[in-house]
């Protein structure tokens, strides 16, 4: 094909007839690797033919085109072959090569690129800032869970080294209060040295419970769990959502506003320091754990239109399990969750004080040789044990917090469920894909309805 080329190129007005070569002999070209000189050798020609420097007829075919379509990718207008324009129109065939082998421009509004809710640009390529924005922000909630873990394992060390000390050193005071008498003591001297060393370990037990009824080690540990596994679901939640087809996600304005705002109020229901933005362990009412976005519910609702996969069966079984979770499952969780606070907060009262009466009781022992106070003493101090025990070995703390987050995993899906159907329906996730999401967080099959309506409780996850 070479000495053709160049047979064509230095005798072009003695030659009278040229072919280009078959798809035959263009196959095995591609396969040495020698494109561009079929190519080249193309363009030549047709060039030649154009300038009037060849009066030669110039064919192309069918086999060979495509070859070439297959080789390079091209994107043809005209898959059809150049044929035999008229002699005297020197143009013609430059003009129908560079038609054949335009690239058509990609139409914006082909329905692959359109509905994409904002997250790709006109030609359909995803928004590289958008997508790093949220893989930043994505980094921010993994940094923050990776610090509630490590801060829950400390907490939860301080509530098994307190449950410790407080038990070995309320159960020493016990028992020198009751070997406080003058048969075991033996001398005036022992026995108010036994009285002292009961009333320090019984105060400083006391003062332990104190604290531990104050801090609640046991809740502080279950807070900075909860706090990891909210956290390390934003960042999964952004991960699988740049992962999904950009037509089946949420707005990209909306999906951005919603996981700022799901940061920073996880930052405030759960905050790292103890004082002064701890949160209140004995709350005078008990509300459940904000833990999502707070969103303004005043706008009416958006009726589906069969579209973006809603439907107005959709909607109407996401409010009936919207109320369904708001009657039952939430008012289930916060009662128990009263209950335990109530129980949490008698024995937190509760143990400091026999522990401090046990104190003063064995200080006042040795005093009244006629009132057997050691034993009294005694048996407050094994009373304090058991009640610490039930407070904080027991976790009644941890208990509470567990029940009043599963409240309020309820009541954040009550809130994303209200504030969803208040977008415009174009704006929204997928339908089918939302409607999935909140089946599986039940715990439920993706079926309509969610549940029977005999059912008492819409969740069966806890």
């Amino acid at each position: 094909m070479a000495a053709a080329s160049c047979a064509l190129s230095t005798s072009a007005p003695a030659v009278r007839s040229a072919t280009l070569v078959s798809g035959n002999q263009v196959d095995a070209v591609d396969r040495c690797n020698s494109s561009r000189r079929v190519h080249s050798t193309s363009i030549s020609l047709i060039r030649t033919a154009a300038h009037g420097r060849t009066q030669l007829p110039i064919r192309i075919s069918t086999t060979t085109v495509q070859g070439l379509r297959e080789r390079r990718s091209w994107k043809l207008v005209r898959p059809s072959a150049i044929a035999l324009g008229p002699r005297d129109n020197n143009n013609w065939v430059e003009k129908e090569w560079n038609s054949f082998t335009q690239v058509a421009p990609s139409s914006p509004s082909s329905p692959s690129q359109s509905n994409t809710k904002g997250w790709t640009d006109g030609n359909g390529v995803e928004d590289s800032r958008v997508v790093a924005q949220l893989r930043n922000i994505a980094f921010a909630a993994k940094d923050r869970s990776e610090m509630h873990a490590i801060i829950g394992l400390q907490r939860d060390n301080w509530n098994k080294l307190c449950h410790m000390t407080v038990n070995m050193t309320t159960i020493a005071a016990a028992m020198l209060a009751a070997m406080n008498n003058g048969d075991v003591a033996g001398s005036t001297s022992a026995s108010f040295g036994m009285s002292m060393a009961a009333f320090l370990l019984n105060g400083g037990a006391a003062g332990f419970m104190f604290l531990a009824s104050k801090f609640q080690p046991s809740q502080l540990a279950e807070e900075q769990r909860t706090a990891s596994r909210f956290f390390k679901m934003l960042a999964r939640d952004i991960e699988t959502t740049l992962l999904i087809d950009p037509r089946l996600r949420k707005a990209v304005h909306l999906y951005m506003d919603d996981v700022m705002d799901r940061l920073e109020v996880l930052d405030v229901a759960f905050p790292l320091p103890l004082t002064p933005n701890g949160l209140v362990k004995f709350p005078k009412e008990v509300v459940p754990s904000v833990l999502g976005s707070t969103e303004d519910l005043s706008e009416t609702e958006i009726p589906a239109n069969n579209t973006n996969g809603w439907s107005n069966e959709m909607v109407e079984d996401l409010k009936h399990t919207a109320k369904k979770l708001k009657e039952s499952d939430i008012e289930i969780y916060l009662g128990w969750a009263r209950n335990k606070e109530r129980d949490n907060k008698r024995l937190a009262i509760l143990a400091p004080v026999l522990a401090g009466s046990a104190a003063i009781l064995s200080l006042l022992g040795p005093r009244w040789p006629g009132i057997d106070l050691a034993a009294l003493a005694s048996a407050c101090s094994i009373a304090a044990v058991f009640g610490s025990s039930f407070s904080n070995g027991g976790q009644i703390g941890m208990i509470f917090e567990l029940y009043r987050n599963c409240a309020g995993y309820y009541e954040q899906m009550v809130q994303d469920i209200q504030s969803t159907i208040r977008v415009p329906v174009c704006q929204r996730e997928d339908g089918e894909l939302y409607h999935q999401k909140i089946a599986l967080k039940l715990g439920r099959r993706d079926n309509m309805p969610l549940f029977f309506s005999e059912e008492k409780t819409a969740g069966k996850l806890f």
